[in-house]
């Protein structure tokens, strides 16, 4: 399988000029005039620095039925938050919520979206789920964070098996546009983890044995990938489907203190050599491939409102949003461009920042 990605290597050298103009020069939020956006096909996913061309951003349905609760929400956002969705299980988000909450959320993610197609990246929005889609294993579930039920790597798609039952079925949104990328891509793939055993549907149940896979766990170093693994997402089953489907790739599991949900809480890669993250959440200390980088070290308050959970619009360039001061501080330090004129703290406080609500499928040579 390594002849793949070899492959994409023969492409390379012709495709860094036709990459370079299919982006524009790149501009804040705030800039006047039109930005080209990328018009690069394909699918291209080896590194979290490369110039970013097209992703998926999570989307919000008001009127979906919201799910019931499950053990692995309960480890991650504690009684309280578990304890809000049973209460509000089978109400819509525009039944459960005020209209100022429902604002707030569209005006961050559509920030975001914004932020996205000013630096010339194309973006693409999961479809409404079917009414019986949203019944599937569980009711409820809204790819608002679009991160998680798939993944690029390399030159593959990924359907992924996600822990928490009531998002099983985000994947669905994604579907017609991984289909219509995989026809128009003749080096793409198109794969599936196998779906989940089913377990009781019970909040005090665990929901092992998986196997499960999950976007926010995945860091692609080039030929290193990282896969976290906290009890709550990925598990070993998840990281050794890959290690079958993904010779020549040098997978390493992330074992995470058991109340963190992604490596991409506790992590964020800027540069080649930097990142950010919360140590403490590390059973193993750092993993090997960046043991010896610079590393800003970031509370575990930071961490909790999603301060590591970062986009690379590029090599150094990095989006974060402006509530994250010392943060900001520390990376303008190291010489760090910062894309951060907006705010995502009302979608994170649902558990997921700007990396969660964002899957890239591909980034420029």
């Amino acid at each position: 399988m390594t002849g793949q990605f070899n492959r994409r290597s023969l492409f390379s050298a012709a495709m860094v000029a036709t990459a370079a103009s299919g982006i524009a020069a790149c501009a804040s939020p705030g800039d006047q005039g039109e930005v080209e956006l990328s018009s690069e096909p394909g699918v291209w996913m080896p590194n979290e620095f490369d110039r970013l061309q097209d992703v998926f951003v999570g989307a919000y349905d008001y009127d979906a039925p919201l799910p019931a609760s499950s053990y692995s929400v309960l480890q991650y956002m504690g009684a309280e938050f578990a304890d809000d969705m049973d209460r509000n299980a089978g109400m819509t988000m525009r039944e459960a919520h005020p209209p100022e909450v429902l604002e707030l959320f569209e005006q961050e993610i559509e920030s975001l979206v914004a932020v996205y197609e000013s630096h010339g990246v194309r973006v693409r929005r999961p479809r409404t789920l079917t009414a019986a889609e949203y019944e599937f294993v569980q009711p409820g579930g809204i790819p608002i964070y679009a991160r998680d039920p798939v993944l690029a790597l390399h030159d593959t798609m990924i359907d992924g098996a996600v822990m928490m039952p009531f998002r099983r079925k985000e994947v669905f949104g994604f579907r017609d546009d991984l289909t219509e990328l995989a026809e128009a891509d003749p080096a793409a793939r198109h794969l599936a983890v196998p779906q989940p055993v089913p377990t009781e549907l019970h909040r005090d149940v665990p929901e092992e044995p998986g196997p499960f896979l999950e976007g926010g766990d995945v860091f692609v170093l080039d030929n290193t990938v990282l896969v976290g693994a906290s009890g709550l997402a990925s598990n070993k089953a998840g990281v050794n489907w890959l290690r079958r489907h993904f010779e020549g790739l040098d997978f390493h599991e992330v074992r995470l203190q058991h109340h963190w949900l992604h490596l991409d809480c506790v992590l964020a890669v800027v540069r080649p050599g930097l990142a950010v993250c919360h140590r403490d959440a590390f059973l193993d200390g750092l993993p090997e491939p960046i043991a010896d980088w610079e590393i800003i070290e970031a509370t575990a308050d930071e961490a909790h409102v999603m301060g590591c959970n970062t986009v690379c619009v590029e090599q150094n360039k990095v989006i974060i949003p402006n509530e994250h001061t010392r943060l900001i501080e520390e990376l303008v330090k190291r010489d760090v461009e910062i894309i951060g004129d907006f705010s995502f703290e009302g979608v994170s406080r649902g558990g997921g920042g700007v990396r969660c609500a964002t899957m890239p499928i591909r980034r420029g040579y």
